[in-house]
Formats: C-alpha cells, structure tokens, sequence
C-alpha cells in the first residue's frame, strides 16, 4: 500500500509548484484606497500586486469557470471528461475542462501549448498546489495573473483600467464582464466584440441571480449597464509621488496617508496659480500639507503642469533649494528657549559688513534698532545675522539638525553666517517636516504638559503598522513649548516679509502663524504657515533654478499658502503654555529685562530660560543743569543744581538710523563745555570697518584694487571728523561721514577725531 501511495504521490510531489515571478506595476494609493497614480511594470504589462479577491468578482468568476472550486482537489474530473469527449468529436482540442488551479498552473508555466502532456503537466502542478496553498491563495493568484486583454494582467489593473475604479467598488455588471474576460481575452475584451461580451456577461448575470445573488430588479438594472469599451487612463492624482515609489519601492502597493479631496483641490490651487506666476516666466511651483498631530502628508503636490518643457517632471518637494530667510523662525525660537533675547529686546539694525559678507534688508533701509520679534515678523536681515552672531553658527546648525533637517551636512565655518539668509538648502520636505514638529510639540504639551523624543520626526507617507508605540519621555526638549509658542506668536502678527508690496492682503487672515521666504537673485520664493491642525509649505520659482523679478516670497508663494490656508480652514490658535513660562517686568522702550534705570516696564510673558537674559543695557542715569538742556559734572555744578535723569541712549551708529524713524527719541544733551572731562556717553562710532576684521579688497576690472569705504556714525550730524590712516592725514567729513581708503595688505589703525576732540579708533588686517 505505501509503495503503492508513494508511486502514486510521487509525480505529484515531483511536479513544479506554481509560482509568479514576473515583475509588476507600482501602485500608489490614497488613504482611502483610491488610486493616486501607477507605472507600468518592466515588461509593459499593467499588472498589479496581488491583493484580496473581492465577493462579487469571486461569486461571478466561481460560477462561470469552476463552480466546484470550493470542494475539488484541484482537477473537476466531471469537467475533464466531457472536455475530452468535446475534443474527440472534434478531431481538434476545443476544450481544457481547467479548473482554476489548473488555469493557475498553466499560466504560471507561460500558457503554453495546448497538448494532452501539457495538461497532465497542468493537472499534477495544480494537485501540488491544493496541497500547499489554501483555496483563498490560489483564488487570489489567479485574480492577481489572469490575462484581461491587451497588456492588462490581473483583476486589479483591470478594474482600474476598465471601469475607473478599484476592484472592491465594482458593480454585478462589472465584474460579471471582468469574470467572461480571462476566458478567451485575445478575441473578447473591452473596445473588441462587445455584442458577444455583452451577451456572455448578461448570460453570467442571470445565472447568479438565479443563484441568489441579487433579486431580479438588481439583474434588470445589472443588464442595462453598458459594457466597458476602451480601456481608460488611469489616474494622475500625484505623479511625482508616484515616480518617487517608482524608484524606492517599485513593484509594491503603497497605501499613503494622502486624502484624495485635499489632493486634488491642492493640486487645482497649485496649477490655477501657475497660470498667473507663468506671465513672468516662473515656471514651477509645488506644495506640501501635513497633518501636525500624525505627521501625516495629506497633500503632496510635486510640480505644477505648465506648457512646454520647464522641469515640471521634477519633484520639488524633494529637491534642495536656497532657503532664503524661511529658517529665521528656528534661530528666534533657539534664542528665546536658551534665554540669550527676549521676545521684544531690541537688536541693531545698521549697515554691517563682514569679510565677504555684507548682509541687505530687503528695502536697502535700516531702522537702527528694532524688537526681535518686529525684526523676525517683518523678516528683516540684519538683525537675523545679528542675532546668528550672538547665537553662534554652530549651536544653530545643531539646532537645524536635531529639529529634523538633514540637507545641511557641511560644517559651520562652510555656511558662516550666510546660513540665515540662505546660504545653505533645503527641501519642501524637511522645512514641513521641521515646522510640523515644532506644532506637535506644542499641541501635545499643551494636552499633556509633557515632551516626546518621538514628537521630532520626518512627514509620514506611508500608512504602516498602526500600532500605538510607546513614546519616550524628554525631559530636555529641543525647543520648549514656550519658545515655540512665543515664535509661532511673533509670526501671527501681521507679517510684512521682504516686500513691502502685497502684505496687506494676507494681513487678516487670523489662526495662522506664518512666514515667507526669498533667496538671493529671485530664484527660489518659499511660504510656509502653521496651525493647530495643518502644516501647509509651499515654493515657487524655476526648477533650472533661474531668477526672475518679482519672485519673492510674498508675491509668488503667499497667494498659494492663502488658497490652501482656505482650503484647510484655521480653526482655533494654540492655547498658551502658561506651566512652561514666567512673566517678568522689562523695559518698555527696549523690550530688555528691565534693570534700577528703567523708567517705564510693562510686565509680559517669557520662556522660563528668559530669565537668563540681559538687564537693559540701554537705560543709564545722566546728570543734566536744571533747565535738562546740558550734561554737567561735579566739576562745574553742585549736587543741589544736577538733575539725575534715566535716559534710553542707543550707540551711536544705531541711534543715527533710529531716529530717522522714531521722531520722538531724544537724544542725549551736549555736555557743558564748562565742565572738566568725565565719563560721558560715546558720540561716535564706526560702522565700518569693525575692529579686528580681515578685509579682503577685491581687483576691478582693470586688475587695481578697489577701495574700502570708512564710515562713522556720530550723534550730531554738524560736527567735523579729521581721519586718519595709520597717522597719515585723510581727509576731513561733515554730516556724511564717510571717506574711501586706499591701504596695503598688512595691518592698519584708523582713527577719526571730532572738532570737539572726541576720537575713535579701529584696528583691521587687510589680507591678499
């Protein structure tokens, strides 16, 4: 007897077990399910991942080829019986009698040739099949391999491409016609003898309403459904999206965390704007929306569609770019979370140079002294670099780092200072991702009063293990909540970024916090806003990386934020983080911890690390005669006739550009010419050069080298300056104080004296 069984098994065991090792399509999916986007696979087959069998196509597809399936151990030999007598009668092989195993084996084989040894050969490889696989696996293989006609292989790339929609959405009529396909696809199929695919589908469809399937009204509107022609495009949805799992998981299906809504109004929003930014030949545009509580991408708009070739296969999202000043708002909220600025302290805003970097506001103007938080809503440059100085180049770059950027991967001393102006790149994809966890932080310390290690991370595209993970406590958070909050506040005020022109439109929006960004020559115009809910970045400009006028942040890039800010709504803004902050009193003038000289505080709400900051440096008490017309000393007035004032004195250099725009600064009174010489307060101060810089003079175009333009500020315009070059009479200034110097490489002094005997001086190295 077991000789007899192993004789008997051992054809069966010997025979080749089914498989599918052909390659397939990349299949990109939203979160519900919907089709985003697909490329056809290696050998120009659309054929899909091989996913679950739906009921309606099983039901129909059981009861037209193999109503048995469910109890045969792989051959029907009812079937192969009346096959064969069909091919016998004849003279010809008419008939296979195949059960759906035994078509899954033939296929796997390459379908080949109808021959009686083929068939033993499909009959013992479907055997081996029932044995190893369930009849789930092999009804799923089949669904996954069949042939549907054309170059469209498997139920799935043929729902899509034949009806528009996925499998498990097909009507009775539909997959009844899918069902008849797989049967005879070379001469019956979509686009080809619709008369008798009509007929074989009807057919199918009375059989399963006679099965009880559906009632016969359902059978009456099932057969009045039109067969489908043509086979149709398949969808579009997000083709850079798709050609990005292209490359990193091709072959797979991916169900993304997209919302199909937001990613198709998304992509109309981006492509309607792009009409307008095309009239100034600006030819790309991309944006990114991101759900701050999960991470999750929602939108992923790679590149517009315009006419013509213009890089608009491009990703954008995932190409790095100049960041123009769209990182000011990291280094701000790093300040405020180390204490080292509070969130109104004034910073200078003068002309500044430095060795190969000489930093510009937007409007070549300076205000002499601005509030950080004025400086970062109205994105004014010089006081960024200012404020990056006194940071440090290398804490911010770890900041960068560690808030989830990547692209900046050279050392400190490559970017400089530049660093906050664009002088390094990033992605649509990391600034997203970087905002969208700061938001996290935020709204989960402000549910939970704690931090998460896990709350720092890349956007998500992919829905994966579902899982609730563990997450880890920090107890040294990045940025607090309190320094993020006190940022994103600074960002809600009404924000005049870069240009002075197109702000007021965008002023009223409330509940968003939000920031623009321009790079240097108009090539890259970054918008990016914030609120409890969504994170939504946007860039626009040239993927050749061409520059154009007009491409700023707020004239390109805002028009598009605003459209989707719509689009998501606002909602309710962040609550305060009242258990993370301390108030203190500062001064109201400049917005320092207000120290014994401050005449006027006002009490306002810091980060706990504010408490580190500064007392005002900029309040001191001066002795002035009674009338307060003049500066006096012991030396020529008694206690009983000196009046001791507090007094707000910016240095000189900022007070000359302060008062330009502030009419009611005073400045500090002259001292009285009969009083000795005591300490007084500067009148004077270079501008450039600073003391100790290295200057590097530039040839022109003859091979000479250029000059460097001195600069003094001094608080009273009328005087006269005698300058003088390492001893060597200049020249002498009144009112502009400015005078061009020729000097040899090698170490210099420069000094400058007033006609009231005031002198300054300043060490520089000019290097070859």
């Amino acid at each position: 007897m077991l000789i007899a069984a192993g004789v008997l098994s051992a054809p069966v065991l010997l025979s080749p077990l089914p498989r599918f090792s052909k390659p397939l399509s990349t299949v990109v999916l939203a979160s519900d399910s919907s089709l985003l986007g697909a490329r056809i696979a290696d050998d120009g087959q659309w054929r899909f991942p091989a996913t679950e069998v739906p009921e309606k196509f099983e039901q129909a597809l059981l009861t037209f080829e193999d109503k048995w399936f469910r109890y045969h151990p792989g051959v029907n030999p009812v079937a192969l019986e009346r096959a064969m007598v069909n091919n016998i009668r004849r003279g010809e092989i008419v008939s296979g009698g195949s059960t759906i195993t035994m078509q899954v084996a033939r296929i796997s084989a390459g379908n080949r040739k109808r021959t009686y040894l083929n068939k033993l050969r499909e009959i013992l490889s479907a055997v081996k099949l029932e044995i190893f696989s369930s009849k789930d696996h092999i009804l799923a293989m089949y669904a996954a391999n069949a042939p549907f006609g054309g170059n469209t292989v498997g139920l799935d790339a043929a729902a899509w491409r034949y009806t528009g929609k996925s499998a498990t959405s097909l009507s009775w009529a539909e997959a009844a016609t899918l069902a008849i396909l797989p049967n005879s696809p070379g001469l019956v199929f979509p686009g080809r003898n619709q008369e008798i695919l009509k007929n074989k589908r009807d057919a199918l469809l009375r059989k399963l309403c006679s099965k009880g399937c559906f009632d016969t009204l359902s059978l009456s509107l099932a057969m009045d459904e039109p067969v489908p022609s043509e086979p149709t495009a398949l969808p579009v949805g997000a083709p850079h999206l798709t050609d990005y799992y292209f490359k990193t998981k091709k072959g797979r299906t991916i169900i993304t965390t997209i919302d199909p809504f937001l990613q198709e109004r998304a992509t109309g929003i981006i492509n309607t704007h792009q009409k307008d930014l095309s009239a100034n030949f600006i030819f790309n545009s991309a944006c990114l929306i991101i759900d701050v509580a999960t991470g999750n991408v929602l939108a992923y708009v790679g590149n517009s569609q315009s006419r013509g070739d213009h890089g608009n296969d491009v990703d954008i999202i995932r190409s790095p770019r100049s960041t123009g000043s769209i990182l000011k708002p990291f280094l701000y909220a790093g300040m405020q979370q180390s204490g080292e600025i509070l969130p109104d302290a004034v910073v200078p805003d003068i002309p500044t140079r430095f060795p190969g970097f000489s930093p510009k506001n937007f409007d070549l103007t300076y205000s002499g002294a601005v509030h950080a938080g004025a400086a970062l809503s109205q994105s004014l440059n010089i006081p960024a670099v200012k404020m990056l100085q006194q940071y440090n180049p290398e804490r911010f770059l770890d900041l960068l780092k560690r808030t989830g950027f990547t692209t900046f991967n050279k050392p400190a001393d490559y970017y400089g200072l530049s660093i906050i102006l664009g002088g390094g790149e990033t992605t649509l994809w990391e600034l997203g991702g970087a905002y969208a966890s700061l938001s996290r932080v935020l709204k989960r310390y402000l549910e939970e009063k704690k931090y998460y290690v896990e709350d720092y991370h890349q956007p998500v595209l992919d829905i994966g293990n579902k899982e609730k993970k563990k997450l880890t406590e920090d107890p040294g958070p990045v940025l607090s909540a309190s320094a993020i909050w006190l940022t994103y506040e600074a960002l809600l005020k009404v924000n005049r970024p870069e240009s002075e022109t197109g702000w007021q439109y965008f002023s009223s929006i409330p509940g968003i916090a939000w920031k623009t960004g321009t790079s240097f020559g108009f090539r890259d115009a970054w918008a990016i806003g914030t609120t409890p809910k969504y994170v939504i970045a946007v860039w626009a400009g040239n993927a050749d990386g061409e520059g154009r006028p007009g491409l700023t942040g707020i004239t390109a890039a805002a028009p598009v934020l605003f459209d989707l800010v719509n689009l998501t709504g606002t909602g309710d803004w962040f609550g305060t983080p009242f258990e993370d902050m301390t108030t203190v009193p500062v001064c109201r003038q400049s917005g320092y911890r207000a120290g014994p000289d401050c005449p006027e505080t006002v009490e306002i709400s810091i980060s706990s690390n504010g408490l580190k900051s500064a007392s005002c440096p900029y309040h001191q008490i001066i002795h002035l005669n009674m009338n307060g017309t003049l500066q006096v000393n012991s030396s020529c007035a008694s206690p009983a006739e000196i009046r001791n004032e507090p007094w707000f004195v910016l240095p000189p250099a900022m007070e000359h550009y302060y008062r330009q725009k502030h009419p009611e600064y005073k400045p500090v009174p002259p001292p009285d010419p009969r009083c000795k010489p005591g300490k007084t307060i500067p009148v004077m101060e270079f501008i450039y050069p600073t003391n100790g810089i290295s200057i590097f003079i530039p040839r022109d175009e003859t091979g000479m080298r250029t000059r460097i333009v001195a600069e003094i500020a001094h608080r009273n315009l009328s005087k006269k300056i005698f300058w003088h070059l390492d001893e060597r009479f200049l020249a002498t200034t009144r009112a502009i104080h400015q005078v061009e110097i020729f000097a040899s490489a090698g170490k210099h002094i420069l000094t400058a004296v007033d006609e009231d005997g005031n002198m300054v001086r300043v060490g520089f190295v000019v290097v070859k």
